[in-house]
């Protein structure tokens, strides 16, 4: 469902401001929590008021996590910056009582194999639809771009070093490889991941990950609602993950079993475009079942990746260097479907 608001109120007022400069942490976010962000005060308009709040993402029991470059780390500056503009919200699917999986994919333009490893995604993904969230890392001696001439030129690495991070502790030593939900440390060849897929599809969620989005194609921010509900007593500690991701970009890509080689117009899947919360994403605190864990990502987009294509990923994953199995995740666009 798409839901687009167009906010004509220049000025509402609030009482209680307080300002807020807490980086959290300092090098990646400063960090707003969201009870000062919705004060209301009393008074007739006030449960019109939250409703408000409400519809646009202003939630009391959320700390936003805010890209520090937008500098909007006070609950003045944050609460204007989003009354004050539009938002196309859009919704992740319900998973309460379903698992969902992950399928990282390692990838390059210049590895002739790696279309079998795509092609495989696509059959994939038409069998779990919702259920699977694959992501296309490109990283690696097959995914550096040439430094001349017309082809394999563009650079589809993900900026930060993540890609190659992630390629070295998961032991990418061949492509096509990939992961399904970190079952293991170390990837696989594409013809174990449907088994991989099938072995937990069916498990019961420990948690309930819930995930909406809210983007401004004016200001080029996407701002990510996540609540996390446990749902089953664990003693694991969990990290969470924030991805961005763009489909269907064409470009040049090598393919062993096409005439020619070099194909100019191929579609890259599933790309991994941004790592929103550090390569291993932000520790959780301990839960229980009946607790509900909510931050909202506040983060900029680059202003040409199509926002029609793209996806925003957030997963659960155990942060024991020995077990970063992910537990659950979801995925929605940044423009809902009618």
């Amino acid at each position: 469902m798409k839901y687009l608001f167009y906010l004509f109120i220049i000025s509402i007022s609030i009482t209680a401001c307080e300002v807020v400069d807490d980086p959290y942490p300092s090098n990646l976010d400063e960090s707003v929590t969201g009870d000062s962000l919705v004060s209301v005060g009393d008074g007739t308009n006030a449960d019109s008021l939250a409703a408000l709040f409400d519809s646009l993402g202003l939630f009391a029991d959320t700390e936003y996590k805010i890209e520090q470059g937008l500098n909007l780390g006070s609950t003045d500056s944050l609460r204007k910056f989003i009354l004050n503009n539009r938002w196309e919200i859009s919704e992740a699917p319900d998973n309460s009582n379903r698992r969902f999986m992950t399928l990282e994919e390692f990838t390059g333009h210049e590895c002739i194999f790696c279309p079998l490893g795509t092609k495989e995604i696509i059959r994939l993904d038409s069998i779990y639809q919702e259920q699977l969230i694959p992501i296309a890392i490109h990283a690696g001696n097959f995914a550096r771009p040439r430094s001349s001439g017309s082809k394999f030129t563009t650079d589809f690495r993900v900026s930060g070093g993540h890609g190659e991070t992630y390629q070295r502790d998961f032991s990418v030593s061949g492509y096509p490889a990939g992961i399904v939900s970190r079952l293991s440390t170390q990837v696989t060849s594409s013809g174990v991941w449907e088994t991989d897929i099938n072995s937990i599809k069916a498990d019961l969620p420990i948690a309930e990950l819930k995930l909406k989005s809210f983007f401004s194609d004016s200001l080029k921010v996407l701002r990510a609602q996540i609540d996390i509900i446990p749902l089953v007593a664990s003693s694991a500690n969990y990290n969470l993950q924030v991805f961005l991701k763009e489909d269907n970009i064409i470009d040049w890509q090598k393919d062993a079993f096409s005439n020619p080689v070099d194909i100019e117009f191929y579609n890259h899947r599933h790309v991994l475009r941004k790592v929103v919360n550090d390569t291993y994403g932000f520790q959780l605190p301990a839960w229980q079942v009946g607790d509900t864990l909510s931050y909202q990502y506040v983060t900029t987009i680059n202003s040409n990746w199509k926002v029609e294509d793209m996806e925003v990923v957030t997963f659960i994953f155990n942060r024991d260097p020995s077990s970063l199995e992910v537990i659950q995740a979801n995925a929605a666009h940044f423009i809902g479907n009618d």
